[in-house]
C-alpha cells in the first residue's frame, strides 16, 4: 500500500514538472519564438531591395550572419526616410534598424546602439575630367567681366579716342573741318589697328608727323593691350583654380547633391556647401549632367558603383578619417533585450576578428 502510494505521488510530481517546464520558456526559446523588425533605408550597395523581393548588400548580408548566428528570426521593412524610421522605433513597431539612425545625445533615448561593424569614406562625384574642364573653362571664362579687365579695357578706348582726335587734327586738309563725324571713325579704326598691331592697311596715316604719331599709338597700344593679356590670363588660372573640385574643401560655395542623411548634410554645411537632398541616387547623374548642382556626395560604395552604372561620372575618394562614416545597428529602446543585444555585440566582434566582414566588403566594393 506504501508503495503504490509513493509511486502515485512521484507520477504526480513527474507530470507536474513536465507540465511546468512545457508552459516556462528559456531566454533562448522566446528569441526563436519571436519575428523581429528590422527597419532600413535603401542605399546602393549596402542595403536595399530587389526586382525578386529579397534585400541584399553589404549591410544586409552582415545582419543576415548576424541573424544566423543568433539564432534570429526576423522580417525586413524598408522606410523612405530617416524620420519614419524614427517614428516605428519609439512606438516599438521597429525592433532593430540597420542604418538612417546615426549615434546622437537625441537618438539615446530611441535606441541602443551595436558595436560599429563597417566603416567607410565620404567620395565626391564629379562628371569625368574632359566634361570638368569644359565646365570650368566656361566658368573661368567670366574674368573677361571683371573690374580690373573693365578698367584697364576703358583706359584703352579713352586713350584711342584722344589718339584719334589728334591722328584726325594731324591727318585732316583745310576743308575738312565739316567731316568730322566720319574722320574721327575712321581716324579710331585706324588707332584701334595701330595699338592692337592688326595693322588691316585700309586707312593709314599719309603725313609725316601723322606717321611719327604713329609709332606713339603703337607703343602705347603694345603696352596696354600686354596689361589686359596678363591681367586676364592671371584672373583666368585663378577662377579655373578656384571653379576645380578636387579636395572637400574645394565644395565650399558649391551646390552639391547629398542622400538623405543628416550627418552628410551636416558635414557640407560646416564647410560652406550648399547641399541639396536628392531621394534617389538615379537621380544624381542628371542633376550633374544638367548642371543642377556642381559635384554629389555619397558613402564610397553608392559613389563607385554609380560610376560604373552612369557613363560620365568618376568618383574621387576622400581620404580622411575626418569624415568616416561609421555603420552601426540598433535596438529600440521600446523593445530591447539586453540578453539578446550583448550576443550579438560579440557576434559582431567575432566576425570583424574572424575576417567575415572584411571579406563581405571586398566582395561588395569590387
Amino acid at each position: 500500500m506504501f508503495r503504490t502510494i509513493t509511486i502515485t505521488i512521484s507520477t504526480l510530481l513527474l507530470v507536474a514538472a513536465l507540465i511546468g517546464s512545457a508552459g516556462v520558456e528559456t531566454p533562448a526559446a522566446a528569441v526563436a519564438a519571436k519575428t523581429y523588425t528590422v527597419g532600413f533605408i535603401s542605399e546602393p550597395c549596402y542595403i536595399s531591395n530587389t526586382p525578386e523581393g529579397y534585400v541584399e548588400g553589404l549591410i544586409a548580408e552582415i545582419w543576415i550572419e548576424i541573424a544566423k548566428r543568433a539564432g534570429v528570426n526576423y522580417t525586413f521593412r524598408e522606410f523612405k526616410d530617416a524620420a519614419g524610421l524614427r517614428e516605428k522605433l519609439i512606438s516599438g513597431e521597429v525592433d532593430f534598424f540597420l542604418n538612417g539612425i546615426k549615434r546622437t545625445s537625441k537618438n539615446a533615448d530611441i535606441a541602443v546602439f551595436s558595436q560599429v561593424f563597417h566603416v567607410s569614406n565620404l567620395s565626391i562625384l564629379l562628371i569625368k575630367v574632359w566634361n570638368l574642364r569644359l565646365i570650368e573653362n566656361f566658368k573661368a571664362v567670366s574674368v573677361v567681366w571683371s573690374g580690373v579687365v573693365m578698367q584697364i579695357f576703358a583706359m584703352f578706348m579713352l586713350v584711342a579716342f584722344i589718339y584719334a582726335n589728334i591722328l584726325w587734327f594731324l591727318e585732316k586738309t583745310p576743308g575738312a573741318v565739316k567731316s568730322y563725324k566720319k574722320g574721327i571713325f575712321d581716324a579710331m579704326w585706324c588707332v584701334v589697328a595701330m595699338e592692337t598691331t592688326i595693322g588691316f592697311g585700309d586707312i593709314v596715316p599719309r603725313k609725316l608727323l601723322a606717321r611719327m604719331f604713329s609709332v606713339v599709338v603703337w607703343f602705347t597700344g603694345l603696352l596696354l593691350i600686354t596689361l589686359i593679356s596678363a591681367e586676364i590670363i592671371s584672373e583666368f588660372s585663378t577662377n579655373k583654380i578656384l571653379y576645380t573640385i578636387r579636395t572637400f574643401s574645394d565644395l565650399k560655395n558649391n551646390t552639391v547633391a547629398v542622400p538623405n542623411d543628416l550627418s552628410i548634410i551636416n558635414d557640407m554645411k560646416a564647410i560652406g556647401a550648399k547641399p541639396v537632398v536628392v531621394s534617389n541616387y538615379k537621380d544624381i547623374y542628371d542633376i550633374l549632367k544638367k548642371g543642377k548642382a556642381d559635384a554629389a556626395v555619397l558613402n564610397s560604395l553608392p559613389a563607385i558603383e554609380l560610376a560604373k552604372q552612369a557613363y560620365g561620372l568618376a568618383p574621387n575618394t576622400i581620404d580622411s578619417t575626418t569624415h568616416e562614416v561609421q555603420w552601426q545597428a540598433g535596438m529600440s529602446t521600446k523593445t530591447f533585450d539586453k540578453r539578446l543585444f550583448d550576443e550579438i555585440n560579440n557576434i559582431i566582434l567575432d566576425m570583424r576578428y574572424d575576417g567575415s566582414i572584411s571579406a563581405m566588403h571586398d566582395k561588395w566594393l569590387h
